[in-house]
């Protein structure tokens, strides 16, 4: 080590640059003369600091231009270098070659070391070459210079930082010497020797980040000439290392800026990129490889132009030098560079000088490289689509079509060429119009969001602001708006507007939706009332008003010609009411927009015909009004404004119409809406009596001050003090009579609604009963519903609440007042100090009609009071639950746990009411489907049989209107404490199973999984339903697949066993006790024998051994009733119908010589006895799997059954009667019911054999009857009807077609009484729509006559055909189809309003469907399924009209087409959607605007600026097409293509208005409408037409591609939900691009316009093609087999 020591100690002591410095400033012959005479000193020592064996041109190394002497103090080296190899010999040479580096870099520093260092070396490699020495044995080996470790320390020695006390000259020079000894020494050497020698990538790497570090610290610009040659000798050490002496000179020289020597690389050393050096060095390039900006700042950086420009180049030459480097380089980094590119380009001031403009040129032709590939073919690492999503990231936000940085100008061709870009493919995944109407209450999930809920709203955030702004898109605001105009429940917006508010979205949008409907309202009647005053012929007077007599004088009450009209205005009260109590909005808000929507923001009125305004209207007012009975209103904000300023009530004047009340259209109750809220706050209104001087506008008002007194008055006298006597006081009101007691409930509060419970439930002690002397009620009187309907929001509430306080209450029963006088001046407060009577027990009748008609009058309002009944029943449900509990576990701590009989007959009540009267409500509402989880235990272990009957009619009418298969979801709710729902009863399980069917069939699976509906129907019923094959025949495959599968997990619990003829036989032959207990009563064990037949196994017994020992005996007579009786009751309420199921097998499995003993005995059974209700035992003779004779058998029985006298004398009682089809206008329907009752009693508790014997409340029975439930509604033709639903189906899948019209001809009628009868046959129609029977008229029409027609709005043509069997068919034209699509279009409109049509129609809120558009969509459905014209022909006629296809038709609006896509989407899709389908095919392979290719066009590229008079600017010249390969056409063909291939992807309103519709445009808008509207299933039917159009190679256009991709591109987001289909649509898509680019020239550079959209839109959705591994790995042999460059630019797509 001693000589290793030496060696150092001669090298580094007293090395010191004392050294004079050489001017760098000489004159230039001084320096020429100094060069002259001192070559050779300076080339020998030139060449000392150097490799000893250069190679090619030494003056590449030239450094006499250095500014300093390299002079150094001389030194034996020869000596050194043997002195040192002394030291090798005990020790390796990298070893001390590391120490003596290591003991150079030491400070302090001088050129000095870095010279002697140097040429130390260079001594060194003489003595130990790299070259290895052949193999010689004989002699020893020398070791071989470690030249890759040598430069990698000697790289560390390099830097360029400030160090203190050294002179920067000295440390500059190092630099350049050192790096020209490193150059020297991988020149003379091999590529192989160096990596032999330890020049390996890892080395390469070190080196040259240590490099690129150090360039960072010279200044950004103006380097001097040392600084600069310190810049060119680190470019030619780089170009060693990053350029291949293959590389095109025209290139690099093209980007090359400045360079000492022009030096190319005779060799390339490694295999290393500049790419490569930006993944190892992520201090300096860490922002390429991530996607967000460095925080220091990011190198290269354009202001230093030569590191700019090396690293560009560098870049560059890599790809250009390597071709295979393009598919190794991540796309991620690619796009980094480009931004940072991009960023840096907007750092440059506007006007550009040379070295600016060189830095730009350069970094544009990298993005071109990056973009289009050495070849300019688009063959790059990126593609357009990238860079489109990166420019948010360079520039900004992007709205309102700026970006929020300004572009600088040179990029802004670039950037606007790629805007253009952007929004085509917002066109593609925007469909031309998406103002698809919400359709409230029966919309899937997916119709509830909207385009800028979607994953690519970001990106088309601007382009979607102004789609929705034009009007052309759904948002949240026409969302609540449609709502509103569809009578939502409170639940749905509820639901909404929480969306809303996670969203961190506004939440007044719903406040703008309700001011909509406000103008839409005030503008329709305003428009009907100006009609009819232009169809009469008056001056818009209202010459005739109606008077009223009150005492000595007359109260004129203004009643307007369009009463009928005021339905909307009633409606929306109660909505704006609901809104401002639940908070949702302020009375000021809404205040301030009725302002706003009459007056400027100059307070002056807005001239009439102002589109989305109206004049100043009293109905505005009169919606005011409803809100002051708002107690937070009354007294936060009114009663504080007529404290202060009075600044809310001001506007309130300002929107009073003065003349409005003589007009045609006047109205009292409206007009004297101000008056009214004057006299509800007199009380607080400061100085009353100078009014009229602070607020001019009342005047007017005032005057009316006298009538408003005098309807008080009147009132007063006339009801208020005649309400405790008189039962009749409000029977048979006129109209007028009406609108006085509706103004006194606006003048005075709380009057009205006591005066009304008082008169509904009087103090007289009129007592009658509920079909039973234990059920009582006391007699009030009736109240016409059009009264309920004109009194005001508040008085509707605050009677519906002290009838539910007072008569509703579950705990503790009906309550009567002792003094009506008293009940009508107490508070609400003090009625709680009313006690019940101990012998009137039950709730009025009449008080029951008035509860369902406020409830249907007020629903938004009153949905507080539904919720609340509910809610009660819940915990009835809970009580019965603890009783379930006791009877399934006899260890259970509840024990008999009871429903007291107060609360049993509460329940009993209610169960009515919901039952009989508002199943309609509840059809499209979503408490719907939450009904099943209230009653769940109920359904099972409820035992009063009389409270069960209405319970188990109300689930099974509650399962046959379901309407969504969200049902589905709540049935599978997995924290349900009940697993199986209907356990004990099979008719509801077959009547679930069933409805589950139609709604699959009719609405679609939607996203549901096949699994999920499975389980469901595995938890329905704890036995395996069996069907018969005619039946499972119409199930969809989600259900008859589970069926079907006998082996599936859920199919393992064997079907219900059946009673045996055998068993039975030998109990009513061999058994003596049950024979003698039959016969005579008596037996030895009368418990014993009632608890075997007790057990649920042996319940089905009971009614089976009657029927066989009686059968045995033909006859019924000699069986002992009392136990018969006992018998029966053993059989539990909830397991009756399964034995009559049971029953109704077991008597088809017996032989008879006749039917007809059975058919006797049925008719005793059912009528005579009521030991079996006729309506299961129909269910369970048509709804089991019979066979064969079995089958047959069942259907005499049926046909029997229904032909019976006592079912007809039943029928025609009820008919007799008159029983209004609208109930709610029948005020004696009570009496005609009773009446019905005491014709034809019903009977629960099997006790009908006693009913001869004495009157009810004398009966001795044992066991002794339950208590007894009065009777509201109970009435077997109701239940009967509901029975007749699916008895009707049964037939038509038996196809038992003269049986069926029997049926339709005789109790037809009764569907006129029936809840929802429109529903019942559309549902029917479209269920079996494929059926053989359907397709005779004769059942169509019979099934039409199901309807009420004068309850709706039917085409005439439809209902002439129904009604006459001889109509003309050819009334079924185009036209007519197009009346069934504008009226449909017309109920959709929310600012039509969709008034009555006609006046015989009842009420919008008493209807069916009180939702317009469902009602529209129901009737529509009908009007076409009812014709006879095939469903192609149906099709044809509706296209024709929305593509106009015809003459006639000059253009359809956006809502006309969605009401299109709405209408073929609810009809049966294998009838009505295949011809869809094959029409748009067709369209797509024949239509001329598709199958032309469009217009060619050069691939998009940076351009470069050029110098014009001094100055860069961009050039502006078109590019040259003549020469293109692919462009054959004249120029009349290219301008042809130009205009019109816009238009086919447009806006489709757009087209409109313009008159640039095309069939194309036009088609592309219905087929989005149809699949937003349809199931998920539809996208399945059109899977297989696009493969169809794929294999009938008829592709063979880049527009027809693009039209495909417009169709998928909008309905991807639903798609992706069947995951199969998504995969398969990926492939055919990918198949389809093959086909398509294979035709195609595009060579060149060249594309066409079409192609490069489609390239865009391939991108966009490139996440779906790496979904899964096999799915990838198939569209990758697709990619390959294209052509290129297609197939190199869709490979990026899977990486």
């Amino acid at each position: 080590m001693e000589s290793l020591r030496n060696v150092i100690s001669k090298l580094f002591t007293d090395a010191q640059d004392s050294i004079p410095l050489v001017p760098q400033e000489n004159d230039s012959q001084q320096n020429s003369e100094c060069r002259m005479f001192k070559r050779r000193n300076y080339k020998r020592r030139r060449l000392q600091l150097l490799h000893p064996e250069l190679k090619g041109d030494t003056s590449f190394y030239d450094n006499s231009t250095l500014p300093v002497s390299l002079y150094a103090a001389h030194l034996d080296y020869d000596a050194l270098v043997s002195e040192f190899s002394r030291a090798v010999q005990y020790g390796s040479l990298s070893e001390h070659l590391k120490v003596i580096i290591l003991k150079y870099r030491e400070p302090p520093f001088s050129l000095s070391k870095t010279v002697r260092l140097l040429k130390f070396l260079h001594h060194l490699l003489r003595v130990y070459p790299i070259t290895p020495i052949p193999h010689d044995t004989t002699t020893h080996k020398p070791p071989t210079f470690p030249l890759g470790q040598v430069l990698e320390d000697l790289t560390l020695t390099l830097s360029l930082r400030t160090i203190p006390q050294v002179n920067h000259l000295f440390q500059q020079s190092a630099w350049i010497v050192t790096l020209q000894f490193m150059i020297s020494c991988l020149k003379s050497n091999s590529p192989a020797l160096l990596y032999n020698s330890g020049i390996t990538t890892p080395v390469i790497l070190g080196m040259i980040k240590h490099v690129l570090l150090e360039l960072t610290r010279l200044t950004p610009a103006n380097l001097d000439s040392l600084q600069q040659s310190c810049f060119d000798v680190c470019g030619d050490f780089l170009d060693v290392f990053l350029v291949r002496p293959e590389a095109a000179l025209h290139s690099i020289s093209a980007l090359r800026v400045t360079h000492a020597s022009g030096y190319l690389p005779a060799v390339s050393i490694g295999t290393v990129s500049f790419y490569d050096v930006i993944y190892s060095f992520p201090e300096l390039y860490g922002h390429f490889q991530t996607a967000s900006p460095s925080t220091t700042v990011s190198q290269p950086s354009i202001m230093n132009s030569n590191i700019w420009n090396m690293t560009i180049r560098y870049l560059t030459v890599s790809i250009q030098q390597d071709a295979r480097l393009l598919d190794r380089i991540p796309t991620v980094v690619a796009i980094n560079i480009i931004k940072h590119i991009l960023r840096e380009i907007n750092t440059l001031p506007s006007n550009l000088s040379t070295a600016q403009a060189q830095c730009l040129n350069s970094g544009k032709e990298l993005i071109n490289l990056l973009l289009l590939g050495p070849s300019g073919d688009g063959a790059g690492v990126v593609e357009y689509y990238d860079i489109i999503l990166a420019l948010p990231d360079v520039y900004g936000h992007f709205l309102r079509g700026t970006f929020a940085q300004s572009i600088h100008w040179t990029m802004e061709k670039f950037v606007n060429e790629l805007g253009k870009r952007r929004r085509h493919l917002a066109f593609l995944m925007m469909p031309p119009d998406a103002s698809w109407p919400l359709i409230s209450q029966l919309s899937r999930r997916h119709e509830y969001n909207d385009l800028t809920t979607r994953t690519s709203y970001h990106m088309f955030e601007g382009d979607l602001i102004e789609f929705v702004k034009e009007g052309n898109s759904t948002n949240i605001e026409t969302h609540f708006r449609d709502m509103l105009f569809q009578r939502a429940s409170m639940d749905e917006f509820r639901q909404l507007a929480m969306s809303l508010t996670q969203s961190g979205l506004d939440t007044t949008l719903i406040r703008k939706a309700m001011v909509s409907k406000v103008r839409d309202v005030i503008q329709c009647l305003q428009y009907y009332n100006f009609k009819d005053a232009q169809t009469s012929g008056a001056n818009g007077a209202n010459s005739a008003p109606s008077t009223a007599p009150t005492g000595n004088e007359e109260i004129k009450m203004m009643i307007p010609s369009n009463l009928h009209l005021w339905e909307l205005m009633t409606e929306t009260a109660d909505q704006l009411y609901s809104f401002v109590s639940a908070e949702f909005f302020t009375y000021e808000d809404i205040l301030q927009d009725f302002y706003d929507l009459v007056y400027d923001d100059e307070n002056e009125a807005f001239p009439p015909g102002t589109k989305n305004r109206v004049t100043k209207d009293n109905g505005l007012v009169w919606l005011l009004l409803q809100l002051f009975y708002i107690d937070r209103v009354a007294v936060n904000v009114i009663e504080k404004d007529f404290e202060t300023d009075e600044r809310l009530f001001e506007k309130l004047v300002k929107l009073y119409n003065e003349d409005q009340i003589f007009s045609k259209d006047g109205f009292s109750l409206r007009d004297l809406s101000l008056q009214c809220a004057i006299n509800l706050q007199k009380d607080h209104i400061k100085d009353i009596t100078n009014i009229k001087q602070r607020h001019p506008g009342v005047t007017a008002s005032l005057r009316y001050a006298g009538m408003c007194y005098q309807i008080q008055a009147y009132f007063s006298n006339h009801y208020h003090s005649n309400v405790p006597t008189n039962s009749t006081l409000f029977q048979d009101m006129s109209i007028q009579e009406m609108t006085v007691v509706a103004c006194e409930s606006q003048l005075r509060q709380d009057i009205v609604p006591y005066a009304l419970y008082v008169y509904l439930v009087p103090t007289k002690q009129d007592v009658e009963t509920l079909g039973h002397p234990g059920t009582t009620f006391v007699k009030g009187g009736t109240i016409n519903y059009k009264l309920l309907d004109l009194i005001s929001i508040n008085a509707k509430q605050r009677l519906l609440q002290v009838i539910y306080k007072m008569m509703l209450d579950s705990e503790l029963g009906p309550r009567y007042q002792s003094s009506a006088t008293n009940m009508m001046n107490q508070q609400p407060h003090q009625q709680n100090r009313i006690h019940s009577s101990s012998t009137i027990n039950c709730v009025p009748p009449y008080v029951l009609d008035v509860v369902y008609k406020l409830l249907y009058s007020a629903p938004c309002s009153a949905e507080l009071m539904i919720r609340e009944i509910f809610e009660k029943l819940r915990r009835c449900d809970k009580i019965i639950k603890l009783r379930y509990a006791a009877a399934t576990n006899p260890s259970s701590a509840h024990g008999d746990v009871r429903l007291p009989d107060h609360t049993m007959r509460w329940m009993h009540t209610m169960l009515q009411l919901i039952n009989y009267r508002f199943i309609r409500f509840l059809k499209y509402s979503p408490m719907s489907i939450g009904m099943f989880h209230h009653v769940r235990y109920a359904i099972s272990a409820l035992d009063h049989r009389q409270v069960y009957h209405v319970l188990e009619s109300f689930i099974f009418n509650l399962t046959l209107s379901q309407v969504d298969v969200i049902l589905l979801r709540s049935l599978d709710d997995p924290n349900r404490e009940k697993e199986i729902w209907f356990a004990e009863s099979e008719k509801l399980a077959r009547a679930m199973v069933c409805t589950i069917a139609r709604l699959i069939k009719t609405r679609g699976q939607a996203d549901i999984a096949t699994e999920q509906i499975h389980r469901v129907l595995a938890h329905l019923y704890e036995h395996r339903l069996e069907w018969s094959p005619e039946t499972i025949k119409f199930f969809p495959e989600a259900v008859s697949s589970f069926y079907a599968n006998a082996s599936a997990a859920e199919q393992l619990t064997p079907p219900r066993t059946q009673v045996s003829l055998t068993a039975v036989n030998q109990l009513v032959t061999a058994n003596r006790a049950y024979i003698s207990f039959l016969e005579q009563g008596v037996t030895d064990n009368e418990t014993g024998l009632l608890q075997y037949f007790s057990s649920n196994d042996r319940q089905s017994l009971v009614l089976c051994s009657l029927w066989a020992f009686s059968a045995a005996r033909g006859t019924l007579t000699s069986l002992h009733m009392a136990s018969i009786r006992k018998l029966l009751l053993c059989v539990q309420p909830a397991r009756m119908a399964t034995c009559i199921f049971d029953f109704s097998a077991f008597i088809l499995s017996m032989e008879y010589p006749s039917l007809k003993l059975p058919f006797h005995m049925l008719n005793t059974m059912i009528w005579d006895y009521q030991w079996i209700n006729i309506n299961d035992l129909l269910l369970g003779l048509l709804g089991s799997h019979h066979t064969g004779e079995a089958s047959a058998k069942a259907l005499k029985f049926v046909d029997f059954l229904l032909k019976t006298d006592e079912l007809q004398s039943r029928v025609d009682k009820w008919t007799q009667l008159k029983f209004s089809t609208r109930p709610w206008t029948e005020e004696d329907a009570f009496d005609k019911l009773m009446e019905y009752h005491k014709a034809f009693p019903e009977y629960f508790e099997f006790e009908a054999f006693a009913a001869g014997e004495a009157s009810n409340d004398s009966l001795s029975l044992d066991p002794p009857l339950q208590l007894p439930m009065p009777i509201y509604y109970t009435n077997f033709i109701s239940d009967f009807t509901s029975t007749l639903e699916s008895v009707i189906g049964y037939l038509i899948e038996r196809n038992q077609a003269e049986l069926l019209v029997d049926v339709l001809d005789k109790f037809g009628c009764l569907f006129h009484y029936h809840q929802y009868p429109l529903s019942f046959v559309c549902n029917t129609l479209l269920y079996y729509h494929s059926s053989p029977i359907l397709q005779e008229p004769r059942i169509v029409r019979r099934i039409a006559r199901l309807l009420d027609f004068d309850q709706y709005d039917i085409a005439p043509e439809a209902v002439e055909y129904a009604t006459d069997d001889t109509a003309d068919v050819s009334k079924f034209d185009s036209c007519y189809f197009e009346k069934v699509v504008n009226k449909l279009a017309k109920n959709m409109n929310p600012q039509k309003c969709a008034p009555k049509t006609k006046l015989n129609l009842p009420e919008r809120h008493f209807r069916e469907i009180g939702n317009p558009a469902i009602e529209g969509i129901s009737i529509a459905t009908l009007e076409i399924l009812i014709t006879p014209v095939q469903p192609n022909q149906v099709i044809n006629y509706i296209l024709d009209m929305t593509l106009l296809r015809r003459p006639q038709y000059v253009g359809v609006s956006a809502l006309t087409i969605h009401t299109v896509g709405l209408l073929i989407s609810s009809l049966p899709p294998d009838a009505f959607l295949r011809p869809v389908f094959e029409e748009l095919n067709q369209l797509i392979m024949s239509n001329s605007n598709l199958s032309e290719v469009s217009e060619p066009c050069r691939m998009i590229r940076c351009s470069v600026p050029k110098r014009a008079n001094g100055k860069y600017v961009m050039s502006q010249s078109l590019p040259d097409l003549t020469t293109a390969a692919v462009l054959k056409e004249s120029m009349s063909a290219r301008f042809r293509k130009a205009m019109t291939f816009p238009y086919i992807f447009n806006d489709y309103t757009f087209n409109l208005h313009n008159y640039s519709t095309n069939e194309p445009n036009s088609f592309l808008t219905l087929f989005h409408s149809i699949l937003h509207y349809s199931s998920l299933d539809g996208f399945t039917l059109f899977l297989e037409y696009l493969r169809t159009l794929r294999l009938s190679g008829e592709l063979q256009s880049d527009v027809q591609l693009l039209y495909i991709c417009a169709l998928l591109g909008p309905a991807l987001h639903r798609i992706e939900k069947l995951e199969s289909t998504d995969a398969e649509c990926m492939i055919e898509l990918m198949n389809m691009v093959k086909q398509v680019t294979a035709k195609m020239d595009m060579k060149d550079g060249w594309v066409t316009q079409a192609l490069e959209q489609v390239f865009d839109f391939l991108y966009h959705i490139r996440a779906r093609f790496v979904k899964s591994t096999e799915l990838t790995s198939q569209l990758r042999t697709i990619i390959k087999t294209m052509n290129a460059p297609v197939s190199h630019r869709l490979l990026r797509l899977l990486s």
